[in-house]
């Protein structure tokens, strides 16, 4: 089956815009369409590295959206250093801007509604709860994501995390009025608010719902979409018990971790980033995502 990409700009309740892609079969009919996805990002990662994967599950009969926050990639329209917003506020606005479109997109039968999924992606899957209408979703479906915990990081990087988090990351963002994350290759460019907000996060043993309000926490706890979280054992970034931890923060029975070897599962390396990969469309993503989408 074909596909089409359609550029979209979606707009955040704030009046913020954003620069978004709608993938869709190319022949399809109004009650031909196996669903709708919304492909949410990994922190400073830009929505072009998702283009493979939701243009092989646009060729597999589901409408796919990507999209990138204010100040990422396309939806960058300043200098960095003039937006505002933090990780909460992507979340319940531009992640929720995402979704809204494509719980309203007209490709609906009228007797039977397509299911829609949302794939997380490391951050993306850290914060969905705080997505508006998350409700609505049929299954999140989370790929290498677990709390940001620095003492819990992957051995190597837990060893440089103490240097990055108390010195490079607040000296050069105040610097600079923005991580500069491109320059020092690290992650990418990120607000200043992102990258300040992130920095407790990533130095609290609770993440988010030990920094936040006791409102953050709650809505966490009364999550009760269906999740299945993914994740490998050889990402360079998360260990396996960052990866538990944030699953532990969801309380409702309607959720399941899996842990993956890559040698398992008939792959070389897979890592934190590497799932998204066009290497993966006759393994990975047939194996263990079009399961899931049902």
């Amino acid at each position: 089956m074909s596909q089409s990409i359609h550029s979209i700009t979606l707009q955040t309740k704030s009046g913020d815009n954003l620069q978004a892609y709608w993938f869709t079969p190319q022949d399809h009919v109004l009650d031909a369409v196996k669903g709708k996805i919304v492909i949410a990002s990994a922190m400073g990662v830009e929505q072009v590295y998702y283009r493979p994967i939701a243009t092989w599950l646009a060729e597999q009969g589901y409408a796919v959206l990507t999209f990138d926050c204010r100040g990422i990639g396309e939806s960058k329209t300043q200098h960095l250093k003039y937006y505002d917003c933090d990780i909460i506020d992507w979340a319940q606005q531009d992640y929720s801007a995402a979704l809204n479109f494509a719980l309203k997109q007209p490709i609906d039968s009228t007797e039977i509604k397509p299911p829609v999924f949302w794939i997380g992606h490391s951050l993306g899957g850290q914060v969905f709860p705080l997505v508006e209408n998350i409700e609505l979703v049929s299954k999140v479906i989370t790929i290498s994501s677990g709390t940001g915990y620095w003492k819990h990081n992957a051995a190597s990087l837990r060893k440089k995390a103490p240097l990055f988090w108390y010195f490079i990351a607040p000296i050069s963002t105040a610097l600079c009025g923005y991580f500069p994350g491109k320059k020092l290759g690290i992650i990418g460019n990120l607000p200043k608010k992102v990258m300040f907000q992130w920095r407790k996060w990533c130095l609290h043993p609770e993440y988010c719902v030990g920094v936040e309000t006791d409102k953050i926490r709650l809505i966490f706890k009364q999550t009760n979409t269906p999740l299945h979280s993914i994740f490998f054992t050889d990402d360079e970034m998360l260990s396996v018990t960052n990866m538990r931890d944030l699953h532990a923060l969801f309380t409702h029975k309607s959720k399941k971790l899996s842990e993956l070897t890559p040698t398992d599962m008939g792959v070389e390396r897979v890592g934190h980033l590497g799932f998204f990969k066009a290497q993966f469309e006759d393994s990975l993503w047939p194996d263990l995502l079009l399961p899931e989408l049902i």
